[in-house]
């Protein structure tokens, strides 16, 4: 079974924004895993806020990002494990972020998920 690659927020963000410090890098691991990019319903609805709030085309965004990323389903127990990070220190989105990861990789820029014991593909690194 293909190890899948969850993308974090700022992932998606580095791509569509004109210019973003990490949209080089962020470009090159799409083109490496573009295949294979998997996203959450908290990802989504992280992703619509910061449009709102930063006045970005919502919908243009989403399908957008419907083009390059496959969305997972989500049943009750993963909202129930981002309950143990929260009270661990995660922050919410975060949280469920990695309770959909299971055995998987993160793409982030953020390190908070290696603290938790997961693989990441450091956005910064690449």
């Amino acid at each position: 079974m293909q190890v899948r690659k969850f993308a974090d927020t700022d992932f998606f963000l580095a791509l569509m924004k004109d210019s973003d410090w990490l949209k080089d890098k962020a470009i090159k691991i799409y083109e490496e895993n573009k295949d294979n990019i998997w996203i959450t319903p908290t990802t989504v609805v992280e992703i619509m806020i910061i449009c709102k709030r930063e006045n970005i085309p919502l919908k243009e965004t989403l399908i957008q990002i419907s083009r390059i990323s496959k969305l997972i389903l989500t049943p009750w127990n993963y909202y129930i494990k981002a309950g143990n990070y929260i009270e661990e220190g995660a922050t919410i989105f975060d949280a469920l972020l990695i309770s959909f990861v299971e055995d998987n990789l993160i793409i982030s820029s953020d390190n908070v998920y290696e603290k938790f014991g997961f693989e990441v593909i450091d956005l910064k690194k690449k």
